[in-house]
């Protein structure tokens, strides 16, 4: 009887667990008081913790001009801290990279140039001929790289997303969603590697030299938006003005992302007006269970009675401001268990609520291992005890 309530209690906070995500999905939802009907599609991120805050078709397949280059950036964001990299490493300009038109660098042919230029070119100016050199030194070609970008897409779960070329270049077949713009986004603020450039208004390369070429961001809130991060800009006649912008304040970093604008300002009005959303009303916050409803779970024929517990992959949690501490907990747990425990076994949960709605929940798991009690194991007991005494 004592383990049909146990798993009576494992059910019941499966139950929770399947309410917090139908409930997490109609929070996200909820519609923004922001101006973002210039968009054709838009979505407020967390970048974090990846909730949506709001949005509008954010999953539409939609072309997305440079924003693409967030993806090239990734790839080679990893490359660097894989240590196969590095900015220092001098690259070759190839014929076709020559051939890049658009916003570019005016590579030549034969060119040689530091990845760290070549980078700095890509997120501060945009340069497709920058880009392209960059995708051949680290792949070897174009091809062989898109068919990174897009197995990279797969692995990020990105449903709406398929590459062509690693620059943005107009093409039925490349596209991308809000939603998947914003989780490549979150992916590339997780390193460090191109802050500097991200933030640059105006730089140059070949510095000093006849050829000097500058630099200037095509990203305008960094001038003026208050804890702006980066990130990039894209427009071609297909995808119209796109912009994917992040800004962090405190402990919490958003990503904005709105596609298919039809002009400059109507971008970063709608980017600024999602972040100003997002900073006005969210909060993140680590919720903080009662240890005290840490206890010791009782162990069947086992080497020992009972087995401690403690909490296990506590959430970080994007909650509407003021309502952190409103969080209430609800705690189930196996009432015993038989032997063998393993260390980190899942012994029951708690799952958080605010006003009644599911948002999130923690595992309760064992903090150590306790052996099963066998018939050695008691001889060797005995044996002990009868020499002790």
């Amino acid at each position: 009887m004592r383990f049909v309530r146990a798993f009576a209690a494992l059910i019941t906070a499966a139950i929770l667990i399947v309410g917090l995500s139908s409930g997490m999905t109609a929070h996200a939802e909820k519609t923004a008081e922001a101006d973002i009907k210039s968009a054709k599609a838009a979505i407020l991120m967390e970048s974090s913790t990846g909730r949506a805050l709001c949005g509008l078709n954010e999953n539409m397949r939609l072309p997305m001009a440079s924003v693409t280059k967030i993806m090239t950036l990734l790839l080679a964001a990893e490359r660097i801290e894989a240590k196969k990299l590095s900015f220092s490493d001098i690259a070759v300009c190839s014929e076709h990279a020559n051939s890049m038109d658009g916003s570019v660098i005016w590579l030549e042919a034969g060119e040689k140039m530091s990845v760290g230029d070549l980078i700095k070119s890509i997120v501060i100016a945009s340069a497709n001929d920058a880009c392209v050199m960059l995708a051949e030194h680290i792949a070897g070609s174009e091809e062989e790289f898109v068919a990174r970008m897009n197995a990279e897409a797969e692995k990020l779960g990105l449903k709406n997303t398929h590459f062509v070329n690693c620059v943005g270049y107009d093409n039925k077949d490349h596209y991308s969603s809000a939603r998947d713009i914003a989780i490549m986004a979150a992916a590339l603020r997780r390193y460090n590697y191109f802050d500097d450039f991200l933030l640059t208004r105006l730089d140059s390369v070949r510095t000093g030299t006849i050829r000097e070429t500058q630099l200037l961001n095509t990203n305008k809130m960094i001038t003026y938006y208050n804890g702006i991060t980066g990130l990039k800009t894209g427009t071609t006649d297909a995808a119209g003005c796109c912009f994917a912008g992040t800004a962090k304040r405190g402990n919490m970093e958003l990503v904005a992302v709105v596609l298919g604008c039809s002009n400059d300002s109507d971008r970063f009005d709608a980017a600024e007006a999602l972040l100003d959303y997002g900073f006005d009303n969210f909060e993140r916050v680590t919720p903080r269970p009662d240890v005290a409803e840490l206890v010791e779970v009782p162990v069947e024929n086992g080497v020992k009675s009972g087995v401690d517990t403690r909490f296990a992959d506590i959430p970080e949690m994007i909650l509407e401001k003021g309502s952190g501490s409103r969080i209430k907990y609800h705690y189930s747990r196996t009432e015993a268990i038989s032997a063998p425990v393993e260390k980190g076994q899942t012994l029951g949960y708690v799952t958080m609520t605010v006003d009644d709605e599911v948002i999130g929940n923690a595992k309760i798991i064992a903090a150590e291992s306790v052996d099963r009690l066998d018939f050695f194991r008691c001889l060797l007991y005995v044996l002990k005890a009868f020499f002790s005494f």
